[in-house]
């Protein structure tokens, strides 16, 4: 490893501070290699991409820096510090320049790993969901023998689009296709390019389990919505596909027509050598319907990671998280949008009363474990106080032992000072 010169590690000094004048004109001097390495083999990208300095990271990257360098000691790369940085904006310029998201580090972790272990859940999020553009233009222009590309290059804005949402919930992904219905159109090109997508993430070199499960999962949900829009699956096309998903069983509202497409689309994916397939089976197998974890919490968990399933604060029907309001009347469930609400309200005003009992419930609950637990500091208060008071009366008593076994030690030496002055008197007088 090249040792750096003085003018290099000024140059990491500057990134670290985020002086992007001053790293620009290091850059534009002569003698300054960008893809010099420090004593551990981090590069000015590395650095740059862990401080969370977008403007130098896109400088470096302009200036040539290798962004899947393989120079750090412990075979972290410029997407791993990124990813630890947990500045979204670095990780999506790294990205889309060409990141590497399948490299491990000495450990055995990706940048994905890495994240989560740090707690950057939206960077988990968004590594395991990119797909460049470039991977989608590929299928624009004819390959080997093709005389017609697979895709035509006026869907590849709106598929990009479709396969970068991170929010799985079939719902949400059915409602944007009905919004874009060029893809609805033509569903069996764009199910095929989906399908090649999956096939390439197992088949290259390093595999990426997690990006053909959620190309098999989109595969899918492009070619339901486009058969319901020919009128082969289902009535009414898409809007009764939505209906259809939305609609709660009797018993309690749980959308069955939800879990079953999911666990379909699981139990359809093409590569069962796969461990996320083998978890994903093995988690709905010895789960009930309706029971946590739902097909939706297993597989967003699979593909987004642990901490993203937390469905408590989305909205009910297309698990959107922004702007979610609760019922007015049973305090339980949300709605992102007027919309939403009125496609669930036909399943949701049969059980919105009992909805409602369970939030009073709950609340009294809440109380109940507020005034035991208030109960209980009173109670430890009480007794730290009883215990210092009875440690302060043995503090007191045993100075006053103390003081007795002083005075009686006294008074013996007394008596016996008194004692030898008898015997001495004694001898005396004899």
């Amino acid at each position: 490893m090249e040792v750096m010169n003085e003018t290099e590690k000024q140059l990491i000094k500057h990134i670290n501070k985020g002086s992007v004048a001053e790293s620009k004109a290091i850059l534009s001097s002569d003698g300054v290699n960008v893809n010099c390495t420090d004593e551990s083999g981090m590069t000015p990208l590395m650095h740059a991409a862990y401080k969370g300095q977008i403007e130098i990271v896109e400088l470096l990257l302009a200036h040539g820096a290798d962004i899947n360098s393989r120079s750090h000691e412990s075979g972290y790369s410029t997407l791993m510090f990124g990813a630890l940085s947990g500045n979204i904006g670095v990780v999506k310029i790294l990205l889309q320049a060409g990141a590497s998201v399948s490299k491990v580090n000495d450990i055995g972790r990706t940048a994905a790993q890495m994240a989560a272990f740090v707690g950057h859940h939206d960077v988990v999020s968004l590594i395991n969901n990119f797909v460049s553009i470039d991977d989608l233009n590929y299928y624009t222009k004819p390959q080997g023998l093709e005389k017609v590309a697979k895709l035509e290059s006026k869907l590849v804005p709106s598929l990009h689009l479709f396969v970068t949402m991170t929010n799985l919930n079939p719902v949400k992904l059915v409602l944007f296709l009905n919004n874009h219905m060029e893809l609805v159109e033509n569903y069996k090109a764009v199910n095929k390019v989906l399908g090649l997508k999956a096939e390439s993430c197992i088949k290259q070199s390093t595999m990426n389990e997690v990006m053909a499960m959620k190309m098999h999962y989109f595969a899918m949900i492009v070619r339901t919505c486009g058969r319901w829009h020919e009128g082969l699956d289902g009535k009414d096309g898409i809007n009764g596909l939505i209906k259809s998903l939305v609609r709660g069983r009797a018993s309690d509202g749980f959308p069955m027509g939800t879990e079953d497409l999911l666990r379909q689309a699981i139990r359809e994916f093409e590569y069962p050598q796969c461990t996320i397939f083998r978890q994903l089976v093995e988690s709905l197998a010895k789960t009930e319907k309706g029971v946590e974890p739902t097909a939706l919490t297993a597989l967003t968990q699979a593909i987004n990671g642990l901490q993203s399933a937390d469905f408590s604060n989305a909205c009910y029907v297309c698990g959107e998280r922004r702007s979610v309001k609760k019922c007015a009347a049973c305090k339980k469930v949300g709605y992102c949008s007027v919309s939403c609400q009125k496609l669930h309200w036909s399943t949701h005003k049969k059980h919105c009363q009992r909805l409602a009992k369970e939030y009073e419930q709950e609340l009294l609950m809440e109380e109940e474990i507020k005034r035991q637990e208030e109960l209980k500091e009173e109670n430890e208060k009480k007794e730290n106080e009883t215990s210092t008071k009875e440690e302060h009366e043995n503090i007191n008593s045993e100075k006053k032992s103390d003081l007795g076994n002083i005075i009686d030690t006294q008074a013996n030496s007394e008596d016996i000072g008194q004692t030898s002055d008898s015997v001495k008197k004694i001898n005396l007088d004899s």
